[in-house]
């Protein structure tokens, strides 16, 4: 079965399954969330930003992603027992993790890859630290909501070599779906921001290159 050959390949390449699959969904997401959300033409697709979610998501997911989640937390919460061990990494990843390491890192690659020139270079990481600031408890509310589930799920059934991959697999259905609740709706802002692991993440990026000094609450939620 092909996913038992994938299992035996993770096994053996964990990083690499990890960053493949990152970076694939990420890529995909992106494409997804550009032609499908934003309803964004031949003209408008920016291959550069897909590129660049992809580069980020492969980073993430061949490195920190692949240690946190099949390394680390797996190591952790030891002497506890069965579901507490699980509730404790996901908590841990959910309001650890995710506000102090992954978001802070997705904003300024975010500002990044949408800088237009309109505001200088060096003026991108000041604003990425603006918006941070300002949508971390919206961020952290929409990642209890989404993440801390998909967490447990993780923990408690999934084997440690093939779980950043079975993450990556969630972030896809929960594009789709994004992308199906909200077809062509111009209105990006309206839904609630979210993490890399999650597409709305992605979808957040709506606004920012057309209007770099808009508030969090607003340019980085979709």
């Amino acid at each position: 079965m092909a996913f038992a050959r994938f299992s035996k390949f993770s096994r053996r390449w964990t990083a690499l399954a990890g960053g493949l699959t990152i970076g694939g969904r990420y890529l995909v997401g992106d494409v997804i969330t550009q032609t499908v959300i934003e309803g964004a033409g031949e003209k408008e697709f920016s291959v550069r930003r897909s590129m660049c979610f992809m580069a980020f998501g492969s980073i993430m997911g061949f490195g920190p992603l692949t240690w946190w989640f099949s390394k680390f937390l797996p190591s952790c919460y030891t002497t506890l027992p069965r579901w507490q061990a699980v509730i404790a990494r996901s908590v841990t990843d959910t309001w650890g993790f995710m506000p102090f390491f992954y978001f802070p890192i997705f904003y300024q690659v975010k500002e990044a890859v949408h800088w237009n020139g309109l505001a200088p270079a060096q003026e991108v990481p000041q604003i990425a630290w603006r918006k941070y600031k300002e949508g971390f408890l919206s961020d952290l509310k929409s990642t209890t909501g989404i993440c801390l589930p998909i967490n447990i799920i993780l923990f408690s059934r999934v084997a440690d070599h093939v779980r950043v991959p079975a993450l990556a697999a969630m972030g896809f259905v929960w594009v789709l779906a994004l992308s199906i609740r909200r077809g062509k709706q111009q209105e990006v802002e309206e839904a609630p921001a979210m993490i890399m692991r999650e597409a709305e993440l992605l979808a957040a990026s709506t606004r920012a290159s057309a209007s770099p000094a808009v508030s969090a609450t607003r340019d980085d939620t979709s």
